[in-house]
């Protein structure tokens, strides 16, 4: 059809070539749903409501007073009370006849009040399965009198571990390379199949008695493959 010098043509409608790029959303939307349906607890969709007991009736506590000392205070109070002019035709101090001397009810206590449901006593002590021996301890005048204090042994004294000591190990002191009168010392050795050291580690601060030691024990030897630690303690005399 044509309009002048115009021609319109008729629109036709197409099939979408690629339907899965306008659907995907549609199905994501869903996924997602679903996903989150899932994460819901079972007891939220099927609650069943639960019947709460209610609170337990008020209760009053009662104290025991004098019957002369509660008759004063509530006159008192009623004086004070119809001096403000608030009582009408009532006269200041005039006598009520209450009489405040009955005996009150013996208290009661609630059942989940009790804490012991009987007359509470102490269990039996079992003494125990081994008996310690006594310890002996010297007075004052036998220890005045016969203690004595030994010296310090003096020299180098080594403490060896059991690996290092059934490896049979051993090395070279040399006393006149301490500087230091006294120290202690804690060194890791561990030696090769030869008997050699092969990692030396000192486990205490360094100082210049155990750097001394640390040249001896490199100089050291075993009968085989070991490691272990060994305690190194010394002390000369003053010069």
């Amino acid at each position: 059809m044509e309009v002048g010098s115009h021609s319109v043509q008729r629109y036709k409608a197409r099939a979408a070539r690629r339907p899965i790029l306008f659907w995907w959303q549609a199905f994501f939307l869903l996924a997602v749903m679903v996903f989150l349906w899932s994460q819901l607890p079972v007891t939220a969709i099927l609650f069943e409501a639960r019947v709460i007991p209610s609170l337990p009736g008020t209760h009053a506590a009662y104290v025991v007073l004098d019957p002369k000392y509660a008759s004063a205070a509530f006159k008192k109070s009623l004086t004070a009370w119809t001096s403000g002019g608030t009582a009408g035709n009532m006269a200041p101090g005039m006598e009520i006849g209450i009489d405040l001397g009955n005996a009150l009810h013996p208290a009661e206590y609630l059942e989940q009040g009790e804490r012991y449901p009987g007359v509470w006593q102490p269990l039996a002590v079992s003494p125990l399965p081994v008996r310690l021996p006594d310890v002996c301890v010297p007075s004052a005048v036998e220890t005045s009198a016969d203690l004595k204090v030994s010296a310090p042994p003096q020299g180098v004294r080594l403490d060896l571990d059991r690996a290092l000591t059934a490896a049979a190990f051993a090395f070279p002191v040399a006393n006149d390379a301490l500087t230091e009168r006294a120290g202690h010392c804690r060194f890791y050795v561990e030696t090769e199949r030869d008997g050699t050291v092969a990692h030396l580690l000192l486990l205490t601060p360094r100082t210049p008695g155990a750097a001394s030691f640390e040249l001896m024990l490199l100089r050291g030897h075993a009968a085989g493959a070991a490691r272990g630690s060994v305690d190194i303690y010394w002390m000369f005399p003053k010069p």
